[in-house]
């Protein structure tokens, strides 16, 4: 199973903490790039380019940063975590890499876990690390004084994980079917607390840091429990009340969360500017990837203008392997080329109100079809949708809207 970004990548912001270089090292380091992935360590940041280039820049004490980037080398990256003071990343061809400090085995336990696997997610907290295989499979190395690695272990041999996080001592998985596992100390209710909230829900994505956890719902609702002494919990709730959520992250004393039309919102702790600094630097861009660290923050913006204006799509599988195709979506003056292959998982990118988005359809190296597709955007809902008279879809080539911005397209030739 690859491991491939799922969106078309964005422009960095960064905010924060500066002393280390983590904030105005991982801005040079991702200029005029396009990033897909971004993670905050205690004082590093990481990202990955369009290109699977991975991008380090910070505190370097351990190796973090330039073991990290040296064992990328001659590799595409996908995926990455920050730790305390180590680094994790996935190569597109699911395997796994690892640097830093290691005096609990949190490098190379994982990595020893890992060996002849293929990892799709990690989380690094402050001194243990995760990791989920392309089956499932829960791993974790590091630091177990609370049981924030076996505990989640134990939890988890009752079904396949999806998605991981890592704070100081506590861990968070959602499994493939929803369900929210949490384990690890639990003194202001970082575990116990974001169990009841996720009680009757779908969890599809976690996020932890020191003393707090937040969890993200099929439904776009947040969840948020643990130390609130810098309302990194009531205020990122009250941040989120009533809208729709579609990423979030926590940091040392501070929280983010990015609404479902590009709207970045934040809570806690801000003196050295992790909160409003990042809000000024993301304000009116279209965010769609988000990272928060010890004392500083990351965001991604999608080159698609007004928030809202962006798709999801995915090409359908086709019966037959052999008739496998990809199919481009390219407009050329302002750099979008996103390609789609079959029943390989869906795509994010920006839309352009009447602008014609050039369809092409290969299978192999051989272009068999072209085309063009036209959408259309509402501006008081939000919605896209497709001009099906001024699009000129080729023979075989149709699409299906799901409603939310989603788009199926499916080839029968």
């Amino acid at each position: 199973m690859a491991v491939v970004p799922t969106r078309a990548g964005g422009q960095l912001f960064a905010a924060g903490l500066s002393l280390q270089g983590q904030v105005p090292g991982i801005v040079r380091g991702a200029r005029d790039r396009k990033v897909v992935a971004v993670a905050a360590g205690g004082y590093h940041s990481l990202a990955v380019t369009e290109e699977g280039r991975l991008i380090a820049a910070g505190l370097d004490d351990y190796e973090q940063v330039s073991g990290i980037f040296a064992a990328a080398r001659g590799h595409r990256a996908a995926v990455v975590a920050g730790g305390g003071f180590h680094s994790l990343a996935v190569t597109r061809d699911g395997r796994l890499l690892a640097a830093g400090k290691d005096h609990n085995r949190q490098v190379s336990g994982l990595l020893e876990a890992a060996r002849g696997q293929k990892v799709t997610a990690v989380a690094a907290g402050c001194v243990h690390s995760l990791a989920v295989t392309d089956d499932g499979t829960l791993l974790g190395a590091g630091h177990d004084g609370d049981r924030q690695v076996s505990g989640l272990l134990a939890a988890a041999r009752s079904g396949q994980v999806a998605a991981v996080a890592a704070g100081d001592f506590h861990s968070l998985a959602a499994t493939r079917d929803g369900r929210l596992l949490a384990a690890g100390r639990d003194e202001d209710g970082q575990v116990s607390g974001i169990l009841e909230a996720a009680e009757g829900s779908k969890v599809v994505a976690v996020a932890a840091a020191a003393l707090q956890s937040l969890a993200l719902t099929d439904d776009g609702r947040l969840l948020a429990a643990g130390r609130d002494g810098n309302h990194q919990v009531s205020g990122i709730l009250r941040a989120a009340q009533g809208r729709k959520i579609a990423a979030i992250a926590a940091g040392y004393l501070h929280s983010l969360v990015v609404t479902r039309d590009g709207a970045l919102l934040g809570a806690g702790k801000d003196g050295d500017g992790q909160v409003s600094g990042i809000l000024t630097a993301a304000k009116g861009e279209n965010v769609m990837l988000v990272a928060a660290g010890g004392f500083h923050s990351l965001a991604v913006a999608a080159p698609d203008g007004p928030r809202g204006r962006a798709v999801r799509v995915d090409l359908a599988a086709v019966p037959d392997p052999a008739r496998a195709v990809t199919l481009r979506f390219l407009r050329a003056p302002d750099g979008l080329d996103v390609h789609l292959e079959s029943g390989a998982g869906a795509r994010d990118f920006g839309i352009r109100e009447g602008v014609p988005v050039q369809l092409v359809v290969r299978r192999g190296e051989e272009v068999v079809a072209n085309g063009s597709v036209y959408f259309t955007y509402d501006e008081p809902t939000g919605v896209v949708g497709v001009d099906t008279r001024a699009s000129r879809f080729p023979s075989f080539l149709t699409c299906t809207g799901h409603g939310a911005n989603r788009f199926t397209f499916a080839w029968s030739g």
